[in-house]
């Protein structure tokens, strides 16, 4: 059973800009070079000493831990699990904005997801044979567990997935 990560905020601002925005990232550094691509793109006279980062405890966000009932799939089910629920390495932070997969009624990984309690299937679609499968809230929680702590980081796998 894996333990509980945390996704480390940092309260950003930059000088003449008004407001401050969160950026997540494992270090200050890491925060305000984030920070610094997304102003840069439109203002090229901000630098490095434009930009301000400090820690923001508050708005860190904690992953829950892996469910016991993602610790026996196999990986290319949880990779589809994943996919139902808008995760990627790329945008970690949209992990949850879609909860469903649509494919053959059949497919077995999906199957497997169901059997484990982590998708169900609405036994409709619109192709004979087809059918959406929506992720049950243990589903949801196994996917936000997976879910990379930041950008371009490794999902969590379950140590006993196959």
């Amino acid at each position: 059973m894996s333990a509980t990560r945390t996704r480390k905020a940092w309260s950003v601002s930059v000088r003449g800009y008004d407001g401050v925005s969160i950026e997540y990232a494992a270090t200050a550094g890491k925060a305000r070079y984030e920070a610094y691509l997304s102003v840069s793109d439109c203002n090229d006279a901000v630098t490095f000493a434009d930009i301000r980062v400090l820690r923001d405890r508050s708005a860190d966000i904690t992953l829950p831990p892996i469910p016991i009932e993602a610790t026996n799939i196999s990986k290319i089910a949880l990779e589809k699990l994943l996919h139902a629920c808008g995760v990627t390495r790329e945008r970690p932070e949209k992990c949850g904005y879609r909860s469903h997969f649509y494919c053959s009624s059949n497919n077995p990984q999906m199957l497997e997801l169901v059997r484990a309690g982590l998708m169900e299937s609405t036994k409709k679609g619109w192709g004979e044979g087809d059918c959406y499968f929506h992720a049950t809230p243990v589903g949801q929680t196994a996917a936000f567990a997976m879910c990379p702590l930041y950008r371009g980081d490794d999902f969590a796998w379950p140590e006993v997935a196959a």
